[in-house]
């Protein structure tokens, strides 16, 4: 055997045993899959993968691999079935350990499908949630094989902020409004859907807590907006990324258009409660933190994987504030020091571009 034929034999056996090893390795890690109703395209999708690698940085032993239904870019049944389709044979040809779902879609398309077992000797897959609007009893019933965190938006907080607004304008000049209404409008989606009955259950004195309107289309939107302005005294939005450019169109894109219109043509103060609402171009927004969505839903997940039994539900405690200065100044509203404080530490303060 020549030099050379003996230096490719032996990097050939070398390279077998690192496969090998590699193979090893992983069918001895556990397995999460990590799946979610939009795409990375979605900076809430984005900053909620953020806060699960954070917690994975030190993590050894667990392979995760990450899914994306991105439901927000398509809105057709046809897509929706293909998309689903396409994530159950995902978890059917992963069969992870723990199956870590995000945003209210995936867990009617894909949780359902899963958690329970087969009640013939084959267990359901244990279950996390992270971004959850709705009842996780409307999607799991009691069952005890599911637990994560819920996204609940701090209405106090919100109402809070948005009588400020209102103080803030009598301050300027303008005349004191002695029975404030405040009305919230967005998408159809599934989320704000599911969300409604949270918003409506607060007490939201001394504000009356006007009927919230959900809009398909553009210029259902406008609309909206404008009525809005006609009806209440504030404004409160969220999720419009799935409104339609005609009914049965498409989505409009960019969907930031609808939240820069309302801010241009709005005659009253608007209050964002989503992660993209200021940077899209509303004057103050307040949002649940993605991060934590992220962090917490994954700590679960590894839990799990060391045999704790679930947690149930927990509600979301973090929130972030998020300022549009250029907004702000058109409006000749001046916020509280300690929001801007926290919206520029945070990174959430916007001098330009929204």
């Amino acid at each position: 055997m020549t030099r050379n034929t003996l230096r490719i034999a032996l990097m050939l056996v070398f390279m077998a045993l690192f496969l090998a090893l590699i193979y090893v390795e992983k069918t001895r890690a556990k397995h999460v899959l990590i799946i979610h109703s939009y795409n990375t395209d979605y900076s809430w999708v984005e900053a909620i993968n953020e806060g699960i690698e954070r917690v994975l940085e030190d993590q050894r032993g667990v392979f995760t691999r990450y899914h994306y239904l991105d439901l927000k870019n398509h809105g057709g049944e046809d897509f929706r079935r293909t998309a689903t389709q396409l994530a159950i044979r995902v978890v059917e040809e992963t069969q992870p350990d723990v199956l870590v779902l995000f945003d209210d879609a995936a867990q009617v398309l894909v949780g359902q499908r899963f958690y329970e077992g087969d009640g013939e000797g084959t267990p359901g897959i244990k279950v996390v949630y992270g971004g959850v609007n709705g009842d996780p009893a409307s999607y799991y019933g009691d069952s005890n094989n599911v637990s994560g965190i819920l996204e609940r938006k701090p209405m106090a907080v919100i109402r809070d902020i948005a009588l400020t607004i209102l103080h803030e304008q009598v301050a300027q000049g303008e005349a004191p409004i002695t029975d404030p209404k405040i009305v919230f409008i967005g998408d159809t989606s599934d989320s704000i859907t599911a969300d409604l009955p949270h918003y409506s259950s607060i007490d939201w004195a001394p504000f009356e807590w006007l009927e919230p309107v959900q809009v398909g289309t553009f210029d259902d939107w406008k609309e909206a907006v404008q009525r809005g302005g006609e009806e209440a005294d504030v404004i409160l939005v969220t999720n419009y990324q799935q409104i339609r450019e005609t009914p049965g169109g498409p989505f409009i894109r960019p969907a930031s258009q609808a939240m820069k219109w309302a801010d241009a043509n709005a005659t009253v103060p608007i209050v964002g409660m989503g992660w993209t609402n200021s940077e899209d171009g509303a004057m103050l927004s307040v949002s649940v933190s993605p991060y934590e969505q992220g962090e917490v839903a994954i700590r679960e997940a590894l839990a799990l994987l060391e045999g704790a039994e679930p947690m149930g539900a927990i509600t979301s405690k973090q929130f972030l504030v998020h300022i549009c200065h250029p907004a702000l100044a058109r409006r000749g509203v001046t916020v509280p020091f300690i929001h801007e404080a926290f919206a520029r530490a945070t990174g959430n303060y916007y001098t330009e571009g929204c």
